[in-house]
């Protein structure tokens, strides 16, 4: 797995574990040809239980991609499009 801390990529491989310091923007994604499990936490608790409901509808083709417009700054949460094809890419942390 791939993750972009602020301007730099960091390879995360099984197992491995990577911390984003508060106010950092990143984003990952699964290297290509590849696929990638991750868990994710998030200290100190904050209430995100919409957002992640809105990202299950949008994956269920009940919601178009963007209703995330609308959500991004409540949850500090932004998406771009990049790259060809084009893919979304969820840099958090960019609003603090």
């Amino acid at each position: 797995m791939e993750i972009l801390l602020d301007d730099r990529i960091e390879t995360a491989s099984k197992g491995g574990l990577v911390v984003v310091p508060p106010g950092m923007p990143h984003a990952f994604a699964a290297t290509e040809n590849s696929a990638a499990e991750i868990v994710s936490y998030i200290t100190p608790g904050v209430e995100r239980f919409e957002f992640f409901r809105l990202l299950r509808r949008i994956t269920r083709g009940e919601e178009p991609e963007s209703a995330l417009e609308a959500i991004q700054d409540r949850y500090d949460v932004h998406f771009h499009r990049c790259g060809t094809p084009p893919v979304i890419v969820e840099l958090a942390g960019v609003g603090r």
